[in-house]
């Protein structure tokens, strides 16, 4: 059984200075996308009138003196570090909340208050093994990652989380954490030994749960960019223009205009349908980087964005497509 570390609040801070800008942004993607993975999954606030609609999480909170970036804040005024976005079902109010105030504001069960609680407390002791691994002087195994992908060992696979965290924690040289790097690890012994590993009918539907999961995570940030856009008081057809070009951009050089609208379509379609309509979505998240990150209020949004634009290896592109140049236009 594995020694669990837990660092305290000083330990935790003094690592986190060591580290750059980007180190502390890609484990701020992580924490995020592993409390987004939580919620997908284990459905918290199934029986209540609030549906989930996206997490954001501020990197910098426990560096106050060399924040990068904006304060988040609970719907009360207090700092966050972890903002839950939720809305109601039956009103549409929206609400920005920390998990404490979980149960005051929004009547959630203490119950499911505490089960959310107990995974943010799981999440953070996985990064705190990940910050001791970092102040030990271990970096991320560049050599063992680089020959599982010259020998094809993430053929299909690319859409497993430690694939992306992989991909993401190459880029800013940071450590594995021990289950990661041994699961890593098991691939490279076996491709080692010429093994060929063929998808069974449960992976290959485990891969289509994680394209689902992926799918619905960058539905979620468009979600709020689009939440943005009512905010600034656009007409409705400006809005529908902006959204309608984001849609025009992803479909670009494509051979196919299908497009789903709904993450229960994917678990219709083929792996390699499903792929198609990832990078599709990834595609779309990425005209809304282009439009919205000279935009002061949208920094944090556009941060998260771009770390899951690394992760699934998308390109951050600087496009002079018509839509882009008209949504800014429009935003002005």
């Amino acid at each position: 059984m594995d020694k669990i570390i837990a660092l305290n609040r000083q330990q935790r801070t003094k690592i986190l200075e060591k580290l750059s800008v980007e180190q502390v942004e890609a484990l701020g993607e992580f924490t995020r996308y592993a409390m987004l993975s939580r919620f997908h999954t284990r459905h918290y606030l199934r029986q209540t009138d609030w549906e989930f609609q996206g997490m954001v999480v501020d990197p910098w909170y426990q560096r106050a003196h060399g924040h990068h970036g904006e304060n988040l804040y609970c719907d009360c005024g207090r700092r966050l570090k972890n903002q839950f976005i939720l809305r109601s079902k039956t009103t549409g109010r929206r609400l920005l909340l920390g998990i404490s105030h979980f149960q005051q504001h929004a009547s959630i069960p203490p119950r499911v208050a505490r089960e959310i609680q107990a995974g943010i407390n799981e999440i953070n002791l996985y990064m705190d093994n990940i910050l001791l691994s970092y102040h030990a002087g271990q970096r991320f195994p560049k050599k063992i990652f680089q020959y599982v992908i010259d020998h094809h060992g993430f053929k299909n696979r690319e859409s497993t989380i430690l694939y992306q965290r992989c991909h993401l924690f190459e880029q800013v040289d940071l450590p594995l954490h021990q289950r990661d790097y041994e699961e890593l690890s098991s691939v490279y012994k076996q491709l080692k030994m010429g093994t060929v590993h063929r998808l069974t009918k449960d992976e290959i539907s485990d891969l289509l749960a994680a394209i689902t999961a992926d799918w619905r995570q960058i539905d979620q940030q468009i979600a709020q960019f689009n939440y943005f856009l009512r905010q600034q008081a656009l007409p409705p057809q400006d809005i529908q223009r902006i959204k309608s070009n984001s849609i025009n951009y992803a479909l670009q050089r494509r051979k196919t205009r299908f497009i789903i609208r709904d993450y229960k379509q994917l678990k219709t379609l083929t792996l390699m349908k499903a792929r198609g309509q990832l990078a599709i979505k990834l595609r779309q998240l990425s005209f809304y980087v282009q439009v919205f990150r000279e935009i002061p209020t949208t920094k944090i949004n556009c941060g998260q964005a771009k770390q899951i634009l690394l992760a699934h290896e998308t390109p951050i592109a600087n496009s002079h497509f018509f839509g882009i140049k008209e949504a800014k236009c429009l935003l002005k």
